[in-house]
């Protein structure tokens, strides 16, 4: 018997960014709505929110292991359900279909594979808006009486059809297993999927303390370093990569980027307070703090992390970014995000639509494919299809969607916000003067301000501004009808002299706006229309300035260059302020496109999940890339005294800690693993396999000296370079110097890479000249001919698989064509999947295989295929089994594994309890279908996780 089950919650912690762990760990978390049905019966509901109880069948059927309970990612239904009603719920007792779903390489998603499938019951599209409106806080206001939440009483319409989506959901759901029962999960992943769901309810524990200092530790370093910058360089704003571009170029250095690669490559070219700046340049740009705030983030009420593995890459984090030349708002003003370090910057709050600077974090990927475009009035974004957003909704409030989801449909998005700042009466006068002081003062020689009129309003305007400050002024009029105002240099106070520049400073986003506004028609901007400031200036930061005030007052504001005819004049600067600009702006289907993209793509952690951005001179809301922590794209550890460096940030001692370390920055990179700790009374045995993939291969491809050198224990890089220069080759030794040419072509050739591969392994960074790495790629398929073969060899027998639409053989890997989809069946017995696969001609006009899948941008699309991604695909593959299987004997030899990474399992051990050695030997055992295979792990203890 099966219980499809389906279920509505309500949490203030937001899921995408703490899991459903910490989601339920919240005193709010409740379950809404439950919907369920056994078998093939009709779908139920039980509305818990309004004080409904579960049926005793189904609280009977959720502690009773043999009714199978189904859910489209169980793991968060099981992991609910549990919290809500105190259970214990066993993973064995649970299928997941959205697990069963990514086995075939269909769509994450319960309506994405609905739509692959074709399904009748899809899910409902309006579910988002109301599971937004119910299960999500909501933003206080006059009209819902200031209430932070929505209960079913307040929309009875709404809630009827929240009620009709939940039990969509488990009819969907259910149509989706029928149309899969002829692929069901095999009983040795079901087993897998058990192990990775009790990995995850164990999670690992968490040193808070270390957590805690690591993020003061690096607070107080930045604002040292930043300190001393500001006295070496005496710039307004050392953090500045315009600033100390100029400040470079004063002293004869011209640089283009101030990148990590840029600046490290400088630092061996200069000295002096150059090479210091430099210096001090890679400590300011430094960000491995945002990892300790992501585990912070995540941690839960019993001090551990939950859920940090994804079992068959399910809810993959997408890369949510945009090209480097939008800008972003700091409080020293608009910063590039491909040169943003870090640190505090504007962001936009979706519930009260207020903006305030916080502390965020840079997020950079390599990216090659689509990217989205919008272009308008009001905006101009190119982004990355999985990149956030904030949508109007139907109900008027902002919700967040992925430019892939929102379309080309018709849609509003915010493009204005409100800072909060407090007024201070006493500055109003003076910050009147200095806005007119921008405009029309002058300052002389000897020091006295001085103003120039003709218009009588000017006069009238500047003498009352004056005597409200309380300055003393001269009046001079002349004889062409002109006035001439002077405050004499001894009647200038402190705080007009440091406006000698007459250029605004980004303190005036601590102002009150209002006046900003109010005062600034008066001189250089003018009333263009009932509604509308125009104001112009040639000092371009004056401009920048101001459309950031703009932004701030809750107005609308695009900066536009007016080139002079004559080129010795200089440019002006049009900022063109909307004051009434309404909630939202629309983008229309005209304004959406596409184009093609090699490069970066950047964006920005936040606490708020959106914040607003600048590009070609308009501004608008845009959406961020908070994650959960990673425990793969951690730092390596390569400190000798890690655990000193560990006590000093523990104990506070940063004064020592910067001491007896070169880099404070580079400590707290290299500790971020060591915050995960064993819980009291054990330690860690961290094991992990040794060159798994260089083994895998080399075992499918038959490649026979490479297997010798393995088994033998000999230095693969060393042997590789021997094999390609023929010439014997010892680290350290004799011809020790080829060795890193083979290691870089071990690494970056094994699955077809060429000269473009090993640029992209940093070859040429490491001095192997351009016109070498033909013959490179040459050496090695010459000194691998099995591999070489291989390739090639998967490449024919794909292809004849799905050009005769039958089974073929390729040594121990079988192709099948069958109902549409190609399987690839590994030595172990899984198979990988690709769906509705064919032969088309490719760009090279060669017949190559096509198949359905998610891209690079997470979009349903045809993807192009071939022998040697093949050839990756099943190694990987393969190598996961491999590490699956260690796991499931070292779970069945009673060890507690809390964490893997790729090749490496963590295991949680008690003191005096079992051995490096016998865990490595659990590891290695090798299985009946990979025979010959010459395995090997290495393996250490440890009280604190580290990469030894």
């Amino acid at each position: 018997m099966q219980l499809g089950i389906d279920i509505e919650t309500y949490s203030d912690v937001d899921l995408a960014k703490c899991g459903v762990y910490a989601y339920t760990d919240s005193p709010a978390f409740e379950i809404l709505l439950f919907a369920y049905a056994f078998d093939d019966e009709d779908v139920s509901i039980v509305d818990v929110a309004q004080g409904e109880s579960l049926p005793d069948r189904v609280l009977a059927a959720l502690t009773d292991d043999s009714i199978v309970k189904t859910a489209f990612n169980a793991a968060f239904e099981r992991t609910c359900i549990a919290k809500h009603y105190n259970l214990t719920l066993l993973p064995a007792a649970w299928q997941c279909t959205a697990v069963q779903s990514a086995m075939l390489a269909l769509p994450a998603s319960l309506d994405g594979v609905g739509e692959v499938l074709d399904i009748r019951q899809k899910k409902l599209k309006e579910g988002k808006d109301l599971v937004r409106y119910f299960s999500m806080p909501c933003k206080p206001t006059k009209a819902n009486g200031g209430r932070t939440r929505n209960l079913p009483e307040h929309d009875p319409g709404k809630w009827k059809q929240f009620k009709s989506y939940c039990i969509r959901d488990v009819e969907a759901e259910r149509e989706i297993r029928y149309k899969l029962r002829n692929f069901p999960i095999p009983e040795s992943e079901q087993l897998l999927y058990q192990m990775d769901q009790e990995i995850n309810d164990r999670g690992v524990l968490v040193d808070q303390v270390l957590v805690e200092h690591a993020v003061t530790c690096d607070t107080e370093y930045r604002q040292q370093v930043t300190r001393r910058a500001y006295e070496l360089s005496g710039l307004e704003n050392p953090n500045s990569p315009a600033q100390i571009k100029d400040w470079l170029s004063d002293r004869g250095v011209q640089v283009d980027s101030l990148s990590k690669k840029a600046v490290t490559d400088l630092i061996g070219e200069t000295k002096g307070e150059v090479l210091e700046m430099l210096k001090l340049r890679l400590l300011m740009a430094k960000t491995s703090v945002k990892k300790y705030e992501a585990i912070q983030r995540s941690v839960c009420s019993d001090g551990r992390v939950h859920g940090l593995l994804q079992f068959y890459g399910a809810n993959r984090t997408g890369r949510w970014c945009l090209t480097g030349d939008h800008e972003v708002l700091t409080p020293n003003g608009w910063v590039r995000l491909d040169e943003f370090q870090g640190g505090k910057m504007m962001c936009w709050n979706s519930t009260t639509e207020t903006l305030s600077f916080q502390e965020t974090k840079p997020v950079a990927f390599p990216y090659e494919g689509e990217l989205v475009t919008y272009t308008g009035k009001r905006i101009s974004q190119v982004a990355t299809p999985d990149h956030r957003m904030a949508t109007l909704s139907k109900e008027g409030l902002w919700e967040e969607r992925t430019v892939e989801d929102i379309g080309e449909h018709r849609f509003k998005i915010p493009f204005t916000g409100k800072r909060i700042v407090k007024q201070r009466p006493y500055d109003v006068p003076e910050l009147k003067v200095l806005i007119m002081t921008q405009a029309d003062g002058h300052y002389t020689a000897d020091g006295a301000v001085r103003f120039h009129f003709s218009k009588e309003r000017k006069i009238l305007r500047c003498q009352e501004l004056l005597t409200n400050c309380g300055l003393h002024y001269v009046i001079q009029s002349n004889g062409d009808g002109t006035t001439v105002i002077t405050v004499k240099s001894s009647q200038v106070p402190l705080w007009l002299r440091m406006f000698s520049k007459k250029t605004f400073g980004y303190w005036m986003l601590d102002e009150p706006q209002e006046i900003v506004f109010e005062e600034l028609v008066f001189w250089d901007g003018y009333r263009s229309a009932p509604n509308s400031i125009q104001y112009s200036t040639k000092v371009r930061q004056n401009a920048d300035v101001i459309q950031a005030c703009a932004l701030c007052a809750g107005y609308s504001a695009t900066l536009k260059t007016k080139k002079h005819e004559t080129s010795e004049w200089s440019d002006a600067y049009i900022v063109n302020i909307w004051l009434t600009p309404g909630h939202g702006t629309s983008i229309r289907r005209e304004q959406v496109g596409r184009v093609d993209y090699t490069g970066t793509v950047y964006c920005a952690e936040t606490s708020t999940g959106f914040f607003p951005v600048r590009r070609d001179g308009r501004v608008w809301i845009t959406g961020n890339s908070g994650r959960l922590v990673q425990v793969q794209n951690l730092p390596q550890n390569h400190l000798e005294d890690l655990s000193l460096a560990r006590d000093l940030v523990k104990a506070g001692d940063y004064e020592t800690l910067d001491l007896l370390f070169d880099s404070v920055p580079g400590v707290l990179s290299e500790l971020i693993r060591t915050a995960f700790i064993p819980k009291s009374g054990c330690r860690f045995i961290v094991a992990d396999f040794s060159a798994i993939e260089a083994r895998v291969l080399a075992w499918l491809s038959g490649e026979q000296w490479r297997i010798e050198t393995f088994k033998e224990g000999g230095d693969i890089y060393c042997a590789s370079a021997s094999k390609m220069f023929g010439v014997p080759v010892v680290k350290h030794g004799e011809n020790g110097h080829l060795r890193q040419k083979g290691k870089i072509a071990e690494l970056a050739l094994g699955y077809g890479g060429s000269t473009g591969a090993l640029t992209a392994m940093g070859a040429i960074d490491m001095g192997i000249p351009e016109e070498e790495l033909p013959v490179l790629v040459s050496q090695w398929r010459t000194a691998n001919p099995h591999i070489t073969k291989f390739w090639w060899d998967i490449d024919v027998a794909s292809k004849k698989a799905v050009r005769e639409k039958t089974t073929v053989s390729c040594g121990n890997i079988v192709f099948e064509y069958r109902s549409g989809i190609l399987f690839i069946t590994l030595p172990s017995g899984r198979r990988l999947s690709y769906v509705k696969p064919r032969l088309e001609t490719n760009r090279f006009e060669r017949p190559a295989i096509t198949y359905e899948g998610a891209g690079e941008s997470k979009k349903w699309m045809r993807i192009e295929t071939y022998g040697a991604k093949l050839t990756e695909n099943i190694v990987q593959a393969t190598a996961r089994d491999l590490l699956a299987q260690a796991m499931l004997r070292l779970r069945a030899a009673g060890f507690e594994i809390v964490m893997h990474i790729h090749d490496e399992a963590v295991c949680e051990v008690p003191v005096g309890q079992s051995s490096v050695e016998e865990v490595c030997r659990i590891m290695t055992e090798v299985p009946k279908w990979a025979a010959e295979l010459p395995l090997n792990a290495d393996g250490y203890e440890c009280t604190f996780y580290k990469k030894d």
